[in-house]
């Protein structure tokens, strides 16, 4: 029997980060899926890539065009190996910004949309096809940022989602190793150039930049080791995997181990409830 190629879902996936990633799966002889909001730049891309990429358009940030963009991303694949949670977006409103309107207008929170939630909504999408399709586990990668572990002041709200995404890996990622056999990490990069945030590398000195290959590393080892809830930061030339903050204490300690036990608290797991649990 032929063994089948490897499968990788990359959000984002027609530019920046996530064509890198890409064009390194397909240089392993993967297949992967390029989800992607911009559908010009999309369909030229997986034109250019060959027969291995399969472009579907996706709004990430809403929930029924994820939920129809992994339907057709398995139906085309059969397996889902690999989600790269890559798709993200800059700002959209400054936090700091107060505008003279004669009442206050609902803020612009597309940012948390597409760098948070969206990777909420491709976790639980991606679960349930690794279910269908019976592979028993797989490995979800979500791109985080370097804002992620340090106050970002310029930022705020990019900075907000971005130590989410942190928090959901190493909270989450323990348990759907342990009962899914699933892999959850996440890469946070310096600043890259990927047209993000376009003007950044006039304020950011090269020496500082973080090259694009130093991110695709970051992910190649989350793809090739059995590891799971870490967050590997990208500082230049560098790869770091970083550890969350001391306890504080024997309370703090005690509070946060005890959540890694899964028997004592599987009913809250499952049912977001602590009765019945001794």
């Amino acid at each position: 029997m032929a063994v089948q190629n490897k499968v990788g879902l990359v959000t984002g996936g027609a530019a920046g980060i996530g064509l890198a990633l890409t064009k390194h799966l397909l240089s392993k002889g993967w297949r992967v899926v390029i989800a992607d909001k911009d559908v010009n730049t999309g369909k030229k891309v997986a034109k250019e890539l060959g027969p291995d990429v399969f472009f579907l358009e996706c709004d990430v940030s809403d929930w029924d065009s994820s939920a129809v963009m992994f339907k057709n991303a398995f139906e085309w694949a059969g397996h889902i190996d690999f989600l790269a949670a890559n798709a993200g977006t800059a700002e959209h409103e400054s936090l700091y910004a107060l505008p003279e309107d004669p009442e206050p207008q609902k803020p612009n929170l597309a940012t948390i949309e597409v760098d948070l939630l969206s990777t909420f909504y491709g976790l639980k999408l991606y679960r349930h096809y690794v279910r269908k399709s019976g592979a028993g586990g797989g490995k979800v990668v979500a791109t985080a940022s370097m804002a992620g572990l340090y106050p970002m002041f310029v930022a705020p709200i990019y900075g907000a989602a971005k130590h989410g995404l942190v928090g959901l890996c190493r909270a989450a990622g323990p348990r759907l190793y342990s009962s899914e056999n699933i892999t959850l990490n996440c890469v946070c990069p310096g600043p890259v150039d990927t047209g993000i945030s376009p003007g950044m590398q006039k304020l950011v000195p090269e020496e500082h930049m973080t090259p694009m290959d130093v991110v695709v590393s970051a992910f190649d080892k989350f793809l090739s080791e059995d590891i799971t809830g870490q967050v590997a930061e990208c500082s230049g030339t560098e790869v770091f995997i970083r550890q969350p903050v001391e306890y504080s204490n024997d309370t703090a300690r005690f509070l946060n181990q005890d959540m890694l036990k899964p028997k004592k608290f599987d009913n809250y797991y499952e049912h977001g409830s602590y009765e019945n649990t001794d």
